[in-house]
Formats: C-alpha cells, structure tokens, sequence
C-alpha cells in the first residue's frame, strides 16, 4: 500500500501523539508563490488531504486513488488530476506509485 506524506507535516501541527479535531493552516499560504501557482483543483485538495493527515501521527495517509475519492466524495479523476501537481510540486512525498500503473514491462539490459 503507497503512503502518501505531507512536507513538513512537524512544522505545521503541534498535536503530536493523537488525532487532532482541527489542523493549522498558516495565513503564509496566502504569499505562498508555489501553492498559488498550482490549478485551483489542486489548491482545494490539499487542505482536504491534510485533514485526511491529522488523523496519522507522521502526516500521512493511504494514497489509494479509490479510497482517497470515497474519503473525499469525489471522483477518482479529480483526485489524480489535484495529486498530481501537489506531489510534482514537493507539497507530498512518497507517492511515487499513486497516480498510474506501469503501463510495460521493463527488462534489463543484458551484455550479449
């Protein structure tokens, strides 16, 4: 199962042991150059998956497509079309198998 993570997740939250009922959002992401510059789309899912990431102790979550889409009431589309600047971005780590399967099979070169 992949695992997505917030950066900095330690920086934005001082519950560190439980599930907080609410999270921080720093009014700095308001002059933020790079979350700005991000769809709106994506702008609107991040604060969704941080709430999803309160309710870890390190900041992270399920990055199952399927799931996230059910947690969220959304569609699988719209997930992948939000996550993926989010992750390209640095705004999630570890999600290197979230946003497609691998579409052939790869063989290593041998010396002949």
């Amino acid at each position: 199962m992949a695992r997505l993570t917030v950066k900095g997740w330690a920086d934005f939250q001082h519950y560190k042991d439980r599930s907080p009922p609410w999270i921080k959002l720093h009014k700095t992401l308001l002059d933020n150059y790079e979350y700005q510059c991000l769809p709106l789309a994506s702008r609107a899912l991040a604060p969704m998956i941080w709430l999803l990431a309160s309710e870890s102790s390190d900041g992270s979550i399920d990055a199952d497509v399927k799931k996230l889409a059910f947690r969220l009431r959304t569609t699988e589309k719209e997930i992948k079309d939000g996550l993926k600047p989010l992750i390209e971005n640095g705004f999630f780590v570890g999600a290197s198998d979230v946003l497609a399967g691998c579409k052939q099979d790869a063989c290593p070169e041998t010396e002949t």
